[in-house]
């Protein structure tokens, strides 16, 4: 028999270390998949990992058993990878000044046709846009990781995210904007 999500906590709540084991072992991969995207780095992922797990330890008294535990999680996984990610912007910053110094390549949105070329022509541009979403600030970037690569929805992605409806939309706009600007060429830094 399975445990759901807000009996494992109780339990992990009346000191049962095999509940949290559980918890941790059923949302380990969803944490980390989400957090690799958004820091696109195995080893910060790890660790950011850790440390989420950590603090939802420290935090379960606080879980309200009528929201979605997942969504709870992953609202503690991106904001740790938000902060850790703003932290280490602020040290790039420091380090480079030149704001003219722009080194993402153009990319090529014409459908090349089919075969092995376009392949690699799809695989590419891919790769690109991966890139450019890891160059979205931290903001917008989590609401496209989880729109598009979560397939969250709309209402989900606000609850995860303790966020108005509106305020999702109007990121995942403008974050769209963003990288329409960057993949015609354009510098839009909204």
């Amino acid at each position: 028999m399975s445990l759901s999500d807000a009996e494992l906590v109780q339990r992990c709540l009346s000191g049962e270390e095999e509940a949290f084991r559980l918890l941790v072992e059923k949302y380990d991969r969803q944490v980390y998949s989400l957090i690799h995207r958004m820091v696109r780095s195995d080893d910060d992922a790890r660790d950011l990992t850790q440390e989420t797990f950590v603090k939802l330890f420290r935090a379960l008294d606080q879980f309200d058993t009528s929201r979605n535990f997942s969504s709870w999680l992953l609202k503690i996984a991106s904001n740790q990878t938000i902060d850790f990610l703003r932290k280490k912007r602020l040290q790039t910053v420091s380090m480079h000044a030149d704001p003219e110094d722009d080194d993402r390549p153009a990319i090529d949105l014409e459908d090349p046709g089919p075969g092995p070329e376009a392949m690699e022509a799809k695989s590419r541009r891919r790769e690109q846009l991966e890139k450019l979403v890891a160059d979205l600030a931290p903001h917008y970037r989590i609401v496209v990781e989880l729109r598009y690569l979560r397939e969250r929805s709309y209402e989900e992605i606000a609850d995860t995210l303790d966020l108005p409806l509106g305020t999702v939309k109007a990121r995942l706009h403008r974050a769209h904007h963003q990288l329409k600007a960057w993949l015609e060429g354009g510098d839009d830094d909204s």
